[in-house]
Formats: structure tokens, C-alpha cells, sequence
């Protein structure tokens, strides 16, 4: 029962923490999240990583008439996403500043962790949809009851359609695959193993992609990112951003790719999402090139980095995919960062538009370094973490279609651009505009430390992930 536990514990203790006075509830919240961390570190240490097969399975009967069952399991693919959902939720909550609504925030960011560490696991394809639908509920509370900005509400209520959308597009593809398959099972290990026709591979990628790209989110079904991030109160992005965007693309990876491998003859879906992939690269660097808003520049570099992870996925080969496992783990990290630091920016200066300050490295030294290295982790720095995430999806796509790459690697060139503007203009030149009041606290950098230490720790050694990613490459993920 030890995966159970990595879902039940978040879930139980965000339920009790949301009943507690705001100082304890973070703490306890804190200590929650710590506990699940360690489980999944204790996973992780005890995963065998020449076993090509799903570790630490779980299985319970749960509506058998139906072949449906309570299935868990992790392999190489899942697991660092389920480390970082777990370390990511426990730096969310020690960046939670204490408020009289902090019980409630904490809580709900735990039970958006439980969900999401059931997507992650489930190896049934009912409960991977369950635990899809049971992410999205904590997160549209979040966003409704704890939303920033004049319009929280529309911004929850954007989110909640788009991905109810998807979701039942989900659904459709769930029934649809349990029919073409003849009724037999939900488990998507034997699932890979009965392909349907080519025409019945198309209509079910067709509605289980819809869903992942708008979760993703992919160009051009990101339109409820803007709103959802600008409304996201910056402890909830740090999740938010950091690991429930990645529950797309992992669906991608573990379900689109492996179950429906056969395309059909008028519309091959294999070159189509790469084209989109590159699509959003570019169209997210030049939508951050155009932000003054730091917030909003950050959200749309997103958008462009995880059009890097979809185009390392359908490069359909081994470093395509093992960078784009590599990167969703990168970015995750990156993005925590960078949404942290330019929360705590706009809190010191009032501000987030950066043509309205400079010169704060005079006034803020130690951010100014902070926020250097994480510039240059998110601009591909070799040394640091984006860089060998970014270089191996490039390298997919060029064995799989040299011109795809080229126009990918636009995405290079420009990510140094919005990322320099972004931290020279609000660092660099001589001081104007509002006074900080003070600079990064300690508490808030032993917050970061971790994140900065795990740049350097992966950049410079990438093989402490790949070397785990044994579903990749030797089951023959990739087709």
C-alpha cells in the first residue's frame, strides 16, 4: 500500500489542516507534504531500474463486472513526476505567507497533490480518469476562492470549462476504447497490447489529445492560461505550473503514444502535434517578448517550454522522449523559481510591470544573484538543468525531422531575449521607481535553495534521471 499512501496521506491531511488556526495549518500542512516527500523518496530509492515493468503494483477490486480495478504503479516515466509533485506541493506550502484564510489555501493545494499523484500513478484507465477529474476540483476552488486580481472568479470559471471540456472528450475515448477493444480490460499495460483499427486509433487519439492539449497546455488551446495564471496567487502557481501543466504531456506519454500507435492514411497525427509543439514554442517566446507584466511573461515562457517537452514526445525515439521526461522535471523546477521570485519582487516594490523599476540589484543584492541563476537555468545555460532537457528534445526531433528541429531551435534564441529583458530590466541600470522595502528574507531563500541546488545537481549530471527511464527505449514506448 505504500503508493496508496502518497495519495490518501495529502488527501487526509489537507482535509484535517483546513480545519486548523492559520499558523498551525501551514506548519502542519508543511509536515504533511514532508511526509509524502520522504515516501516518494523511499520509492525512488528502492526502484529497480533494469525491471521493465510498472513497480510497487497495487491492485483491488473495484468494479470487476466491468474490468475495472483500483490499479497503481509507477515505472521510470512516472516516478520522477511523482517526486516532483511531492517536493514541489511542500515548497508551495512553506511559501505560503499566514493569512486567516491560510488553512483553507493549504488545504486545497494538499488535496490538488493527492490528485495529481493518482495521475501519475494509475495504471487503469477509469482511474486515471478519476484521478484527472479529482485534480481539477481543488484547483478551481483555488482559483475562485483565493484568486488574485479583479476577476477570479471568470478566471476559475475559464479553467473549469476548458478543462471539463477535455475531460469529457476523456471520457468519450475511456468508453470508446473499452468498446473497440471488445470489453476485456482497462489496464493500460494489456491495453498497449490490443491495438484497435487504424480508423478507431484516430477517432480515440483524436478526443484523448484534445484533452491533453488543453491540459498541457498546447498552441492553439491555451487560451485559459493567461487568465488562470494571472489569477493564481503565486504559492498556488508554483504546483500549479510546476506539475499540473506536466499531467498533459505525461498523458501524452502513457497513454496517446502507447495505445494508439497506428496512424491513418489522410491525417497522420504523428507530424501534426509536433507542428503544434513547434507552433507554441514560438508563439509563447514572442508572447513573452510583448509582456510587460513579470507575471505574465513568466506564464507565456511556459507556454513555449512545454511545446519543447510535446515535440521531444512525438519524436517517437529514445532521447526525444527520455529529454522530454528530463525537461518536465526542468521546467518544473524553473518555473517554481522564477513565479517565486517575481511574486516577491512585486511584494517589495508593488509592482509587477518591469518598465516601472531598475537598478533594484543596487537595493536588492542577494535577489539579484538569486534571480540571476535562475535567469540562466530557464534561458538553456549549459551547466544548468534546461540545457540538457532542451538539447536532447532538439535531437529527437532532428532524427525524426531535421526542418521541425530548426524551427524549434527559434525557441533557443529567443528564450535568452524575454529572459535578459526580463531580469536586466528589472535589475540592471540605474535605480527608479519604487523602493523595496527590503530584500529576499532568509526564510524565502532556504525556499529557493533547494529548487537552485537541483539546477546545478541535474545540469551537471542529467544520467541521476535517465538512468531510471527504463520504460523508455527498452519496452518500446516510443514507435
Amino acid at each position: 500500500m505504500t503508493l496508496t499512501t502518497l495519495w490518501l496521506i495529502p488527501l487526509i491531511g489537507g482535509t484535517l489542516v483546513a480545519f486548523l488556526p492559520p499558523r498551525l495549518a501551514k506548519w502542519m500542512g508543511a509536515l504533511v507534504a514532508a511526509v509524502a516527500l520522504l515516501i516518494a523518496g523511499f520509492v525512488a530509492f528502492n526502484f529497480a531500474p533494469d525491471y521493465h515493468s510498472y513497480q510497487f503494483t497495487e491492485k483491488v477490486a473495484w468494479i470487476p463486472q466491468f474490468s475495472i480495478f483500483y490499479r497503481l504503479g509507477i515505472d521510470g516515466i512516472s516516478l520522477w513526476l511523482l517526486i516532483l509533485n511531492a517536493f514541489l506541493t511542500l515548497i508551495a506550502v512553506l511559501a505560503t505567507p499566514v493569512t486567516n484564510r491560510t488553512a483553507g489555501f493549504v488545504g486545497l493545494m494538499l488535496a490538488m497533490s493527492a490528485g495529481l499523484a493518482g495521475v501519475f500513478m494509475a495504471t487503469d484507465l477509469v482511474l486515471f480518469y478519476v484521478f484527472w477529474e479529482a485534480m481539477l476540483i481543488p484547483a478551481y476552488f483555488l482559483l475562485w476562492l483565493h484568486g488574485e486580481g479583479s476577476r477570479p472568479g471568470y478566471a476559475a470559471l475559464k479553467f473549469v470549462l476548458y478543462t471539463l471540456a477535455g475531460s469529457l472528450l476523456m471520457l468519450v475515448g475511456v468508453i470508446g476504447e473499452y468498446i473497440v477493444t471488445g470489453h476485456q480490460t482497462f489496464d493500460l499495460a494489456q491495453l498497449a497490447k490490443l491495438a484497435p483499427s487504424p480508423s478507431a486509433q484516430f477517432a480515440l487519439f483524436f478526443v484523448f489529445a484534445l484533452a491533453f492539449a488543453i491540459k498541457t497546455p498546447l498552441f492553439p488551446f491555451h487560451s485559459w492560461l493567461p487568465d488562470a495564471y494571472n489569477a493564481a496567487p503565486i504559492p498556488m502557481l508554483v504546483t500549479f505550473a510546476g506539475v499540473m501543466g506536466k499531467a498533459g504531456a505525461y498523458g501524452f506519454l502513457r497513454i496517446a503514444v502507447p495505445l494508439f500507435p497506428q496512424p491513418v492514411d489522410w491525417w497522420d497525427w504523428r507530424w501534426v502535434l509536433p507542428v503544434l509543439a513547434v507552433a507554441a514554442i514560438i508563439y509563447g517566446a514572442l508572447m513573452a517578448l510583448a509582456q510587460s507584466d513579470m507575471k505574465m511573461l513568466v506564464a507565456y515562457s511556459s507556454v513555449s517550454h512545454m511545446g519543447f517537452i510535446v515535440l521531444g514526445i512525438f519524436a517517437f525515439n529514445i532521447q526525444g522522449q527520455q529529454g522530454a521526461v528530463i525537461q518536465m522535471v526542468n521546467h518544473g523546477i524553473i518555473i517554481a523559481a522564477l513565479f517565486l521570485i517575481v511574486g516577491w519582487i512585486a511584494d517589495r516594490v508593488g509592482t509587477r510591470d518591469r518598465s516601472a523599476m531598475a537598478g533594484l540589484a543596487l537595493r536588492m543584492p542577494v535577489m539579484a544573484g538569486v534571480f540571476a541563476v535562475v535567469t540562466f537555468a530557464a534561458l538553456g545555460l549549459p551547466g544548468l538543468n534546461s540545457f540538457v532537457g532542451e538539447f536532447m528534445t532538439l535531437l529527437g526531433a532532428w532524427e525524426r525531422a531535421p526542418l521541425l528541429a530548426a524551427f524549434g531551435a527559434i525557441g533557443l534564441v529567443l528564450a535568452p531575449v524575454y529572459m535578459l529583458r526580463l531580469f536586466q530590466g528589472a535589475m540592471q541600470g540605474l535605480p527608479a521607481g519604487p523602493v523595496p522595502r527590503s530584500d529576499i528574507y532568509a526564510g524565502q531563500l532556504t525556499v529557493l535553495a533547494p529548487l537552485i541546488a537541483l539546477m546545478f545537481a541535474i545540469g551537471l549530471d542529467p544520467n541521476v534521471l535517465t538512468n531510471l527511464m527504463t520504460s523508455i527505449g527498452q519496452t518500446g514506448l516510443y514507435r
